[in-house]
């Protein structure tokens, strides 16, 4: 356990040096995004499940007209595993998280998605909101926590080398809500749009699938 706890701030911190020095590379493959949430599925609801938080996935809120785009999937995922992982940090048992995604339109050949993610965890204040992307940035409740801080400064960096948008609200004692906007290229196969996808829905409770 110590040593994949010292593994991944090693990863950590070298993946920041390389986004500091813009040599971090990202691929230009084609992605199913259904595909993509599962495999995120997959992996985070396990760490859900263990911590007694509950897990869901607004199937019929979520709506994704262009399923199949381009993208890095590797960094893709590191996004929305970093917030998933935060949002289980600071949530508490009993606790929730869900998710939605809308299409905010298509434009030059692109398609702009939304993920809103929301926990009903510790929350932050204002102040700490107004930090949340700086480096080794902690909440005065964080003092025990795993880690050097730099997770949602990555994410924020990598959301910037994909054109996009990430912003955060939050309330002590409410929760916080994680908001991701990123225009993705869309493919060129013919018959591929679709008006919903659907994706099984994953809900954890109190540890229970």
């Amino acid at each position: 356990i110590s040593a994949n706890h010292l593994l991944s701030l090693i990863n950590d911190v070298l993946q920041m040096s390389k986004l500091e020095e813009g040599t971090t590379v990202l691929t230009h493959e084609r992605i199913s995004l259904v595909e993509l949430t599962r495999d995120i599925i997959t992996i985070i609801v396990g760490r859900a499940e263990e911590a007694g938080i509950e897990w869901v996935y607004e199937k019929d809120k979520c709506i994704i007209p262009y399923p199949y785009i381009y993208g890095s999937p590797l960094h893709l995922r590191q996004i929305f595993l970093n917030i998933y992982s935060n949002c289980i940090k600071y949530n508490r048992p009993g606790g929730k998280i869900t998710t939605r995604t809308d299409s905010l339109g298509e434009q030059d050949g692109k398609c702009i998605y939304r993920w809103t993610i929301s926990d009903t965890g510790i929350g932050m204040s204002g102040e700490t909101v107004a930090r949340i992307f700086d480096p080794f940035e902690r909440s005065a409740s964080d003092i025990n926590a795993e880690g050097f801080g730099l997770g949602l400064l990555i994410t924020k960096r990598l959301v910037g080398l994909l054109d996009g948008e990430i912003t955060v609200a939050s309330e002590v004692g409410k929760g916080s809500t994680f908001r991701v906007s990123l225009p993705l290229p869309l493919t060129n196969e013919a018959g591929e749009r679709e008006v919903q996808t659907q994706i099984p829905p994953r809900t954890f409770h109190n540890g229970s699938s």
